[in-house]
């Protein structure tokens, strides 16, 4: 094992993230006094510890500030054990991977998620505050019937249930979901159509996709008024999610206060929209999919169980708020990744415009005339599914988290209840035994590694090959969006948003590499790699950009 020092200088290189180091020292120094003259309870049989060099602290600090480098230690610590355990704070973790352990997490009725969103999510960003009890008392779970003998709260009602209902009924269902990719569609069209035809233009994927993609896809979830109201907005979103990881982990405003800004600006924006849409709306009018005053139903029926059921109008906004972080902080830099990847393999890209072609349907039946994208037959395409995947595979980088009600055994070890149980996608998605082939390790890129070939009729009959997707792995080997109860709603919205994106500019547009830039816009010697800083908190964008040039060819 290392010396302590080799993990103090380790401290001292965090990334921008990272509190002051006279911070760091204080919290370091108050907290392990504080742990010194404390016991620590100790499970019998546990699992093997994660080496701690400063008990309780230096895993916390990691863990929290440095994830990339606290993840490869514990993936070395899990290379001959299943189950590692190390403190954050006081709290017991317990780090599982392996497809027993993680198929538990994602079944066992011993594991919950309710508390992190009472503790977490709730208050910091759905801007509640006493309302959070009114979730914490409800203990009759997100089903429509239920859980038997389940205490609510005192006014009788039911809270869970509700939210979990306009969320998976709203974003997951293509029927509800589908106009939002229409206006996401014509929206971003027309942002297309600003280029001249037959022109080379010079552009950043980067800007491409946290400008126009990000606009599109806020005007298409919440209608025209929140950017015609906001000027600045995406800036205003970008910004803060720069800085929502400092939220979340909680600490005080006078520590740095450039998060809670971050969020008050974000969240005044969405309020002014807010106001706006409700008071202008005919709430006795007829159902809609989509409208301009609230854009996408999901939205419209948010605010009205929230107003109905008594939430602040600021808890309305930041309902709204993290309604939108979740739809763009992991989709936008999966798209600026997928296209990155296409215009680094010409063949590839051309072989996507091809399949992208397919999907096209004219209008009218006389040739020549303007065809529309069938998104429904775009999200069934073989190899732009498995380059969507293999995307997610790589570059989702997510922590998933469940707290033990009661005990539970996993590989033979006791843990106990009240402790948290964790699994990483990096983990499971970086397994090489399950990904890997000689020619393309589970480390690399391989746009056809979710692809497999079939051949139609039989004999002589038998026509060329042909594409199928093929995810024929485990749902405990490949999990970007979750599992189990709590698996993202909206990730159907997010695929299909991000193919009509990469369609739309694949088919209309001539694409050359120009060159590689780092994030200021200086030269850069090497390609793009994942940006460590957003290590465990979702999908991790690039660390350089991409300089292409491109003409519009319709």
């Amino acid at each position: 094992m290392e010396p302590v020092s080799y993990y103090f200088e380790k401290l001292s290189n965090f990334s921008e993230r990272t509190l002051s180091p006279i911070f760091i020292a204080i919290i370091t120094l108050v907290v392990y006094m504080l742990l010194i003259s404390s016991t620590s309870s100790k499970t019998a049989r546990g699992p093997p510890s994660l080496s701690d060099p400063i008990p309780f602290v230096f895993n916390t600090l990691q863990y929290l500030f440095d994830n990339d480098r606290f993840s490869a230690r514990a993936r070395r610590a899990l290379q001959n054990v299943n189950v590692v355990k190390f403190h954050l704070g006081l709290k017991p973790v317990y780090i599982a991977s392996g497809h027993q352990n993680v198929q538990a997490m994602f079944s066992s009725s011993e594991l919950s998620y309710e508390d992190l969103f009472v503790r977490h999510a709730f208050p910091k960003f759905w801007k509640m505050s006493g309302e959070v009890k009114r979730f914490a008392d409800d203990q009759s779970g997100q089903g429509k019937t239920p859980l038997a003998n389940a205490t609510l709260p005192s006014d009788g009602q039911r809270y869970w249930a509700p939210r979990h209902h306009i969320h998976s009924e709203f974003l997951s269902r293509p029927q509800n979901f589908k106009p939002v990719i229409d206006a996401f569609a014509k929206q971003f069209s027309a942002a297309l159509e600003t280029h001249p035809l037959g022109e080379w233009n010079t552009l950043s994927v980067r800007d491409l996709c946290r400008q126009v993609v990000t606009e599109s896809a806020i005007d298409a979830l919440f209608g025209p008024n929140m950017l015609t109201l906001n000027p600045g907005f995406v800036d205003a979103f970008w910004e803060f999610d720069a800085v929502f990881m400092k939220l979340i982990l909680g600490l005080p405003a006078w520590v740095d206060p450039r998060p809670f800004r971050a969020h008050d600006r974000y969240l005044s924006m969405i309020g002014k929209h807010l106001d706006v849409a409700f008071n202008n709306f005919d709430w006795d009018g007829p159902e809609m999919e989509w409208e301009p005053r609230f854009g996408a139903r999901v939205c419209r029926e948010l605010v009205k169980w929230l107003h109905e059921a008594g939430f602040r109008r600021e808890a309305l906004s930041g309902a709204l708020g993290a309604l939108l972080f979740a739809q763009n902080t992991n989709s936008i830099p999966a798209a600026t990744w997928m296209i990155t990847e296409l215009v680094k393999d010409a063949g590839m890209l051309q072989a996507v415009r091809e399949e992208v072609a397919t999907a096209y349907v004219a209008t009218v039946s006389e040739p020549g005339t303007a065809r529309t994208l069938d998104t429904h037959k775009l999200v069934t395409l073989p190899l732009l599914q498995s380059i969507f995947a293999e995307t997610l595979r790589l570059r989702m980088n997510l922590n998933i988290i469940r707290n033990l009600k009661n005990p539970l055994v996993l590989d033979g070890f006791e843990i106990p209840e009240g402790s948290m149980l964790q699994t990483s996608t990096v983990m499971a998605h970086y397994d090489e035994w399950v990904w890997g082939t000689p020619e393309h390790p589970a480390t690399a890129f391989w746009a056809e590694r979710h692809v497999k070939y079939i051949r139609d009729g039989e004999g002589e009959s038998q026509s060329c090959s042909r594409r199928v997707f093929d995810m024929s792995r485990r749902p405990s080997h490949f999990f970007p969006f979750g599992g189990g109860s709590p698996i993202c709603p909206g990730r159907n919205l997010a695929k299909a948003e991000i193919f009509t994106m990469v369609a739309l500019i694949v088919d209309r547009f001539d694409i050359e590499f120009v060159r590689w830039t780092k994030l200021d816009g200086t030269s850069s010697d090497r390609p793009a790699a994942n940006d460590v800083r957003y290590s465990a908190a979702g999908v991790v964008p690039p660390d350089r950009d991409m300089v292409i040039r491109w003409k519009r060819m319709w």
